[in-house]
């Protein structure tokens, strides 16, 4: 037998790879295990998911795929309406209207404040964290229809829509934020229109 024969018994190298198989499976589980439990605020007593559900929320694989361009029609509005203006990390205010005659004015660019939207795609076990209420606003993932791809961030995609555009660059949300932000899911229909409010 040739020195370090023992390294290439097929019984072996089965053995080792099963090994190597199982310890990769037990730490991707335990990532996945903190990366749900995280940190931070919020209501954590309602179950991020239902039943140990083991895919991406969002259909997507964030980890290897957060930011990617989406065409803008098959994004749905999660809110009932927008406001027709808001406020920047500066301090200062812009308009819709100012962002569709930036992006008419810069055809091939896009904003260059604000970053890519941010969207998930709904999933049944989202309708298993109840309504939030925020303000004057009381949002239920009921008022979203499974399988859809939903915006956080509805002034963004209402400008890049009435400006033509065909794409918009987005972000893959942290299933964490949409439970947070579900106080927003106040569309009366499914997302598909939105309203604009001064």
């Amino acid at each position: 037998m040739c020195p370090g024969g023992a390294l290439l018994n097929p019984a072996l190298l089965r053995l080792k790879k099963n090994l190597v198989m199982t310890v990769w499976g037990i730490i991707v589980a335990f990532t996945a295990v903190i990366g749900l439990a995280g940190c931070g605020v919020g209501d954590y007593r309602t179950p991020l998911h239902s039943a140990g559900a083991v895919e991406s929320y969002n259909g997507e694989n964030p980890a290897r795929q957060s930011f990617a361009r989406l065409d803008t029609e098959i994004i749905r509005y999660s809110q009932a309406s927008y406001s027709i203006s808001g406020g920047t990390e500066d301090g200062g205010t812009y308009t819709v209207e100012e962002n569709i005659q930036w992006l008419r004015d810069h055809p091939g660019q896009d904003l260059p404040w604000g970053g890519p939207i941010r969207v998930f795609r709904k999933q049944a076990f989202m309708d298993e964290w109840g309504p939030l209420t925020r303000d004057r606003y009381a949002g239920d993932p009921k008022n979203l229809e499974l399988g859809e791809i939903y915006t956080l961030d509805h002034r963004r995609l209402v400008a890049y829509r009435l400006a033509g555009r065909k794409t918009i660059p987005v972000e893959w949300a942290n299933l964490r934020l949409v439970r947070d932000q579900r106080w927003r899911f106040t569309t009366p229909n499914g997302g598909r229109s939105i309203a604009s409010t001064p």
